[in-house]
């Protein structure tokens, strides 16, 4: 008699289940569902297990955090952090920013934005967890067992010092910072100690990386106690984006420096100008953008500018502009004859275009008529309003010397200064155009600061010492990792920034455009392994040479944007700068494999913040640690 009773049990117990299946919540956008499933750490892995089997588990997020050594931290902070595997609980209306100190109003106006952004990171976390939902333990009450920490009353207190009151990053600034989290009862206390600005915008970050939402208990949960040190391996961390070849929105340069700010990269290294289009707004030469631009709509205003540096400026981002010269010029440079400056532009557009350019159209300066030079001063000087840096990239790369060659008012200027008897006249006449140009930038910025330059013939072997002050210009190498023009420039004392194509070329592995070519020149596709791998130090000592770290500031990775425009550019770039994100600020000595789980995560992370990241792998490989390696 005793069979039916139990059949029906069961079949409560079925419906109960589908009941909590099918209830779609008030809002309509999910199912509000219990899982079977929790997670167990077992020898520093998060280990799937069916909660009726323990009251162990903690949700995904919560064993991640606390199973790891370094938590879900991204980048690894440069000194091994000491963190507790105990969480506390909270919700973000619970966040109380305690103290701000610093001896600059403008400091603590930026430390007031930045707090502003960290609490926003919070309350969006809150709400991206459905932070109103209830948890359902019908399947098993062993997950809610399991986050019983909970508690509404629990406070978040942040309280920030910093000591300098330096508010332009620069090469020499210090990002170091030291955060102290302490726990007593219902009071979790975050310590920030930093030297400027910087640093304790980074220690945010990672204060932020130390919280995740909780699905078992539905709260904010975050390390209880922790100590870091933490401070970049390199100076210059960043990311070069083209807006010449296909215009890019201040909306979406807004979302790429929030990218970089999550990753701790420092530098928006911006190619705002080249042959196919001048969107750059010069008060002193408005013809350029008229004549230059692809509309009237695709350009970028003063107003624009300076409230987009000021927007990076607020998130440990600085914008390098670039404009690139004397080759790639073009569109917006062929004004001058009708307004009476004569040419400054030759061979604009000129067929067949691969004879003396390297893309379409093919556009060079012309060095010999003093206006260009006149022009630059202008827009350098515009651009020194706009722009607040210590650095500034003139381009240089690429210069196919046949167009000079053919123009015939250029080959008489060499021979009446008796130029054409020395062995490369031409290249002098380009070291002519770097120096009269170089002195209008320093004219414009009222200093000699440092000056970028793309390696190029100029920065040859025997040509870079004697045209280019290794104190004045540093050098960005774009060719391949084990090109010998690294090692002469190494060997001859420049500093350098990394860009090396086969690692850091972002846009590389898509479609040739231009021609049948079914690739385009840099293929194949480079993925986040082999840019996490890309180590000036493993470059150097390949070359058999002893690795002076000093001489790297850093890198950049790159997205030529012929192929690229709109959202669609965020998926070539995340989570993929990621992985160099993590090389330039620690340089870790150990390889991929290890960094694999906490990139899962910081990518999720970015997305969650709004960031259209591509997936690595599968979401089943981020739920099942090492389950997915050959």
């Amino acid at each position: 008699m005793s069979e039916p009773p139990r059949r029906i049990h069961s079949l409560l117990q079925l419906l109960l289940v589908f009941n909590a299946l099918w209830f779609v919540s008030a809002q309509g956008s999910f199912f509000q569902i219990s899982s079977p499933w929790v997670w167990v750490c077992k020898e520093n892995k998060c280990v799937r297990t069916r909660a009726s089997e323990t009251t162990q588990g903690q949700s995904n997020a919560v064993c991640k955090l606390t199973c790891y050594e370094s938590a879900t931290l991204w980048p690894l902070p440069t000194v091994k952090p000491t963190l507790s595997k105990n969480v506390a609980a909270f919700f973000a209306s619970n966040v109380r920013i305690t103290k701000l100190t610093s001896n600059s109003s403008k400091t603590e106006d930026m430390l007031r934005e930045a707090v502003a952004i960290f609490t926003n990171y919070i309350q969006q976390m809150e709400s991206n967890g459905l932070g109103d939902s209830t948890r359902d333990c019908v399947v098993s009450a062993n997950t809610c067992k399991s986050a019983s920490y909970v508690t509404a009353q629990h406070l978040l207190n942040v309280e920030v010092i910093v000591t300098q009151n330096t508010v332009q990053l620069a090469l020499d600034t210090d990002e170091s910072y030291t955060l102290d989290v302490k726990t007593d009862d219902t009071v979790t206390t975050a310590y920030i100690v930093a030297e400027t600005y910087f640093g304790a915008r980074h220690a945010m970050e990672t204060l932020s990386q130390l919280i995740t939402w909780d699905e078992l208990s539905n709260s904010l949960v975050m390390i209880q106690n922790a100590h870091i040190e933490d401070t970049p391996v390199f100076a210059h961390r960043g990311f070069s984006i083209d807006t010449s070849r296909n215009y890019v929105e201040i909306s979406l340069l807004k979302r790429i420096i929030d990218g970089l700010s999550y990753n701790k990269l420092n530098v928006l290294h911006w190619h705002i100008t080249d042959s196919n289009s001048f969107p750059f707004v010069s008060s002193r030469e408005p013809l350029m953008a008229i004549y230059g631009a692809h509309s009237a709509r695709q350009v970028y205003q003063s107003a624009d500018i300076q409230e987009l540096v000021h927007y990076a400026q607020v998130r440990g981002v600085k914008i390098i502009p670039e404009v690139d010269a004397p080759s790639h010029v073009g569109a917006g440079w062929d004004w001058g004859p009708i307004y009476g400056m004569g040419d400054l532009l030759l061979c604009f557009d000129i067929q067949p275009w691969d004879d003396y350019c390297y893309q379409p159209p093919c556009g060079f300066f012309n060095p010999i008529n003093d206006k260009v030079y006149t022009v630059l001063g202008n827009i350098y000087k515009d651009m020194a309003d706009l722009f607040q840096n210590d650095m500034f990239h003139m381009g240089g790369d690429e210069v196919k010397m046949k167009c000079w060659n053919e123009t015939k008012s250029i080959t008489q200027w060499l021979a009446d200064k008796g130029w054409d008897k020395e062995p490369e006249p031409l290249l002098k006449l380009w070291s002519h155009y770097q120096n009269q140009s170089l002195a209008k930038l320093d004219e414009a910025y009222g200093n000699t600061q440092p000056v970028i330059l793309w390696n190029s013939d100029l920065t040859a072997k025997g040509h870079a010492t004697s045209y280019l002050d290794r104190n004045r210009y540093i050098i960005q190498f774009w060719d391949r990792w084990n090109d010998t023009t690294l090692k002469n420039l190494y060997e001859d004392g420049y500093k350098l920034i990394i860009s090396n194509y086969d690692a850091l070329y972002l846009d590389c592995g898509f479609s040739g455009w231009v021609g049948e070519a079914l690739n385009n020149w840099c293929g194949p596709y480079i993925g986040w392994k082999k840019i996490y791998e890309n180590s000036p130090k493993a470059m150097i000592e390949n070359f058999g040479l002893v690795y002076n770290k000093d001489q790297f500031l850093g890198g950049e990775a790159a997205l030529w944007a012929e192929q690229s425009k709109g959202l669609a550019l965020e998926g070539k770039i995340w989570p993929r700068l990621s992985a160099l994100a993590e090389r330039l600020w620690t340089d870790p000595e150990t390889g991929w494999r290890l960094a694999e789980t906490r990139l899962h995560i910081q990518r999720e992370r970015m997305v969650d913040r709004g960031i259209t990241a591509d997936p690595l792998q599968p979401e089943w490989c981020m739920q099942n640690d090492d389950s997915c390696f050959f």
